[in-house]
């Protein structure tokens, strides 16, 4: 064999190793490639339900709040349909607002009446929203009625459940989305680069496609991937999509959020892998221009001394951008120059370790404190003019978690128009004086929603002590001016009380004196008005001063004279919560009634019954009234006396005076009668 064919042999084998580097490099790279690829894709398909969920979610929140208006949960037309009529034209990605009976008949149109289906019973998302309680995704509907034309924009038809004030499902309020909307949507939001994002209802049937929406949606999606609306987890396969393209799709199940949307992200296997088919070929270019150079030799001595130490440094600092701190340099048997170099690059990363865990703990208990204390940060630049605030203090001002950029108008518009003033003239103090700053105001949330601030910062001054940065947090303190402001009622409520007993107690004794000659005489009803008044404040104060129960009054007032299997006293009536005032009244009537009873009347002989009865009716101008009826029967005979004395005194001035009430007795043969009539608050 000639020295020639030794040295092209020579450089043949040497170049083989490179051949052999080269295919695992390009095997390893596409199977790198293919990963990355696979988790792009499931990322890409989890960021589309996102947005799709959060257009769920605003729906079913807009829902929730149409049907808590009292008008819908009612049925009352025409205002009703008046109130949908005029949410329709705030929210024009919605169509044909509806309020649905039990019986799937229409009861609150948004259209004008005629123009909408009589009854949707028959409706699959109808029947779903009654038996799940819960908001409900219809399937694909090519066109929906309006003004009693067919429009052919297609729609997604939602329906949630309408409950009224006593927890009661009444019926359904239903609307329609547009597609339209909803493919320039997903076009906008969630599709990728070179990519196709497919979304189909739980039937298969598309609803939005990009591209080409025009040509798919209304179709059903190829047999081949009805498979994977059932599974129970994203997941990712190949195919030819129905456009004819080979993509690398990601898929969302009908499983999982949200529930009832099965949607696809993906990517073309040429556009995905194109880079490294192009390093591919350049690598084979490379390859083949050091053989024909007859650089073996030199390419050998430089893989076994320079390539592979490097590329093993290379590699580390790939997974160290990763992630993978633990990765280390591995050059035993490298050359001095090169083994110092990895040792200090493994110094360096033992370091960064140490200082990114410090730094992960301490951003973990800032953040941890920064929640439980209800707190937010913020910052403003004077140089620059702008500045915002951590995701934390946007909620508490009212704004979404992602809206962490504002101007310093922005800021200013949300404070409360009674607090700018002073706000942004403490502001001023601030940066005027010593740098430190401490408010407190009110902001106003979007929702109307009025919530206390308290905010805490300090300015940064340059060597010219001219502002620069302005740094604080924000922490909300409603609870707290809430409970200062209950408390302050509470004592000024308290001290009102106290003065109005006192009155109440001056004049019963003043009363009681003036018609009771002895004195023993005077103790005794005396003693009587002020424990039925002491009763009536137990009942009152269980429920802090609120309110008391006529049933429990009554019942407080004839225990001495209701026993076991005893049927002289009968009270009959529903449960009536009555104001402090009212309460207070009533004890008074019902003890003065139950003393005359005893002493004089039906509860004063053995065959005597008493029936005590209420009910709450309409009285004068429709408005709720107390209707009460005292009867006593089997009892001596009575007649009219011949003048008032205080107890009937007290009962007209307490029916009467106090209430605004009317009292009419009856003197029967058997027993008296009181007919009372009190208009509730």
């Amino acid at each position: 064999m000639t020295l020639t064919k030794r040295l092209l042999l020579l450089a043949l084998i040497s170049v083989l190793p490179a051949i052999v580097i080269w295919t695992y490099t390009e095997v390893s790279l596409r199977r790198e490639r293919a990963t990355e690829i696979n988790e792009l894709v499931v990322r890409q398909v989890k960021l589309a339900g996102s947005e799709l969920e959060r257009i769920f979610d605003g729906i079913n929140n807009l829902l929730i709040a149409m049907g808590e208006t009292r008008s819908v949960r009612n049925f009352d037309e025409p205002a009703c349909g008046r109130y949908l009529r005029a949410i329709q034209d705030k929210v024009p990605y919605l169509f044909a607002f509806v309020a649905l009976d039990l019986e799937g008949h229409v009861r609150c149109p948004a259209l004008p009446a005629g123009d909408a289906e009589k009854s949707f019973r028959a409706r699959t998302y109808f029947q779903d929203a009654l038996r799940t309680k819960e908001l409900v995704i219809g399937e694909y509907t090519p066109h929906f009625l309006e003004g009693g034309l067919a429009d052919k924009r297609p729609v997604l038809p939602l329906a949630l459940p309408l409950w009224n004030g006593e927890g009661q499902v009444v019926g359904v309020i239903a609307a329609a989305l547009d597609l339209k909307w909803l493919d320039e949507y997903v076009k906008e939001r969630a599709l990728p680069a070179d990519g196709a994002v497919t979304m189909a209802d739980r039937e298969g049937v598309i609803i939005a496609r990009e591209p080409f929406p025009e040509k798919f949606v209304g179709t059903k999606i190829p047999e081949s991937s009805m498979k994977y609306l059932e599974k129970e987890n994203y997941g990712v396969f190949e195919t030819d999509s129905i456009d004819g393209i080979t993509r690398i799709l990601g898929y969302s199940p009908l499983k999982v959020p949200p529930k009832d949307i099965y949607l696809t992200a993906g990517l073309s296997t040429e556009a995905a892998f194109s880079g490294i088919d192009l390093a591919a070929r350049r690598g084979f270019l490379l390859i083949a221009a050091a053989l024909a150079a007859a650089l073996s030799l030199s390419w050998l001595a430089g893989r076994t001394f320079i390539t592979r130490p490097f590329e093993i440094m290379t590699n580390a600092v790939r997974a160290w951008r990763r992630g993978d701190y633990h990765a280390r340099i591995d050059l035993s048997g490298a050359p001095a120059e090169l083994g110092l170099l990895a040792q200090a690059f493994n110094d360096l990363m033992d370091d960064v370790v140490e200082r990114q865990q410090a730094l992960q703990a301490s951003e973990e208990r800032g953040r941890l404190a920064l929640e439980a204390g209800h707190m937010g940060t913020w910052w403003f630049d004077y140089l620059k003019g702008t500045g915002g605030w951590s995701s934390q203090a946007a909620l508490l001002l009212g704004r979404p978690a992602t809206q962490t950029e504002a101007t310093f108008p922005e800021w200013a518009a949300m404070v409360h128009r009674d607090d700018a003033e002073h706000a942004l003239a403490t502001l001023r103090e601030a940066a005027a004086g010593n740098g430190e700053y401490e408010d407190e105001y009110r902001v106003e949330h979007p929702n109307g929603d009025i919530r206390w601030i308290n905010s805490k910062g300090r300015v940064f001054f340059n060597s010219l002590r001219k502002p620069i940065y302005f740094v604080g947090v924000f922490q909300d303190v409603t609870s707290r001016r809430k409970a200062d402001e209950q408390q302050r009622f509470l004592l000024d409520e308290l001290n009102h009380r106290v003065k109005n007993t006192l009155a109440t107690v001056q004049s019963i004794a003043s009363q009681t004196l003036r018609s009771s000659p002895e004195p023993i005489t005077f103790k005794e009803a005396f003693e009587g008005r002020l424990m039925a008044l002491s009763k009536t404040h137990d009942l009152l104060t269980r429920n802090s001063w609120r309110d008391a129960d006529l049933r429990d009054i009554a019942k407080q007032e004839l225990a001495p004279y209701r026993r076991k299997h005893d049927e002289r006293v009968v009270i009959q009536g529903p449960a009536v919560d009555l104001p402090a005032p009212y309460a207070i009244n009533f004890g008074l009537v019902l003890h003065e009634l139950v003393t005359n009873a005893a002493k004089y009347g039906a509860l004063s002989t053995p065959a005597g019954h008493l029936e005590l009865r209420w009910k709450v009716a309409p009285g004068v101008n429709k408005k709720p009234e107390l209707q009460f009826q005292w009867r006593e029967l089997d009892g001596p005979p009575v007649a009219s006396p011949t003048h008032q004395g205080f107890g009937s005194r007290l009962i007209r001035r307490s029916i009467e005076g106090e209430l605004s009430g009317e009292v009419v007795i009856h003197f029967g043969a058997t027993g008296i009668s009181y007919d009372i009539a009190v208009p509730l608050p």
